[in-house]
């Protein structure tokens, strides 16, 4: 196949990907389905696949320094879509753990910082764990630098699928990283305690 012509067809998978995803992402959260809003959704996702494109096409075909693969990004969305259902157990989990301890009359928090390493080797795959943390209450993404985090939890239960890399393999099987054992951790009260 010529290069012109891989060119275009790579460029032309990102507007369709980006545009479906968009207006995916639109019907989920609007909740309407009627004329007006299906349209309303359907320019708004197209308007935004237009400005911006290129950024996204970037990102997908030099980002992590891999050609886009249609199959390879519609199995890794496949796997992302399966990934949330676990993820909002975990979310409502845990919103009743900090519930619990909002609500206890001693409020039996403990907060501290856990410090740790990834394995995964996609900026991708870490960014989504990363926010996956952060939207767990009780726990915070503080800081993430070449897959090394810092994260803050009021009580190290909560951190637990974290020191067990229980969230960490969930992330790497939809981005098909490997799967990586529990990582070495370090509990503190402070920045000022953290390794370096």
């Amino acid at each position: 196949m010529p290069t012109t012509t891989k060119r275009r067809r790579t460029r032309l998978i990102s507007v369709v990907l980006q545009f479906v995803i968009l207006f995916a992402f639109w019907l989920i959260l609007s909740g309407h389905y009627d004329a007006v809003h299906i349209s309303i959704g359907a320019v708004a996702a197209g308007l935004v696949t237009l400005l911006t494109n290129d950024l996204f096409h970037f990102a997908l075909s030099h980002g992590e320094r891999v050609e886009v693969r249609s199959r390879l990004v519609l199995l890794q969305l496949w796997r992302f879509v399966a990934y949330l259902p676990w993820l909002l157990s975990r979310i409502v989990m845990a919103n009743v753990q900090v519930a619990y301890l909002v609500l206890h009359p001693k409020m039996p928090i403990d907060p501290g910082l856990l410090v740790f390493r990834t394995r995964m080797k996609k900026s991708i795959a870490q960014v989504t764990l990363a926010n996956s943390i952060t939207l767990t209450p009780g726990t915070i993404t503080t800081s993430l630098e070449n897959g090394r985090y810092i994260i803050h939890t009021l009580q190290r239960p909560l951190a637990g699928e974290l020191e067990d890399a229980t969230m960490q393999n969930k992330v790497a099987t939809v981005y098909m990283e490997e799967k990586e054992p529990p990582p070495a951790t370090q509990w503190v009260h402070s920045l000022g305690e953290v390794e370096q």
